[in-house]
């Protein structure tokens, strides 16, 4: 028989779970970003992307037997064209011009992302990203002065995890993979 001691059952009682939220995590540009696990369908060891990413930051490369789309996040992401010393836009000339090997010493990803609709797209990323459990707490509105001035498009909210991490910017998926209009629809 079981004794159970009444601190335990007292802290038990008064400490409550709060929600957490997964999150994926990854860097660009020296910046902290996240993705709801819900819309990061896979990371993969970055192959061949053809097509010179351009103005339009928007390149391809083969997943599973069909074209991806595989966007420079620096474009994206950062407002106005990327520096072409920006991580995104190096790995993105470096893999449209080489095939990377087992002999390449620093070994790039793509993070596979996916809109509510299902569209999916790639974004390459430097470093292999990590898994985080978020608390509700720490997801905090951007301001609208941020959203109509800032320098970062795409990002939902600001997570502020503690006082001695900078803050990550949260992602939205659907404006992450929305393309222009002006690209042409897909041949079937």
């Amino acid at each position: 028989m079981a004794v159970f001691s009444a601190i335990t059952t007292r802290r038990s009682t008064t400490r409550k779970a709060e929600a957490t939220q997964q999150l994926i995590v990854f860097r660009l540009r020296n910046e902290g970003f996240a993705l709801p696990i819900r819309a990061v369908q896979k990371v993969i060891p970055m192959g061949k992307i053809y097509g010179a990413p351009g103005q339009s930051g928007v390149s391809l490369t083969l997943y599973q037997e069909q074209e991806l789309i595989v966007i420079d996040a620096g474009h994206r992401i950062f407002r106005g064209v990327p520096s072409q010393d920006s991580p995104t836009s190096s790995v993105l000339r470096q893999s449209s011009t080489e095939q990377l090997d087992d002999t390449s010493s620093e070994q790039r990803y793509l993070l596979i992302v996916q809109s509510s609709q299902g569209k999916l797209v790639g974004l390459p990323i430097e470093e292999p990203p990590s898994l985080q459990r978020v608390p509700e707490s720490a997801f905090a509105p951007l301001t609208s002065e941020y959203i109509s001035e800032g320098n970062i498009r795409c990002v939902s909210a600001l997570i502020k995890q503690n006082n001695d991490q900078p803050p990550l910017f949260l992602l939205n998926p659907d404006q992450l993979v929305q393309l222009q209009q002006a690209l042409p629809p897909t041949v079937r």
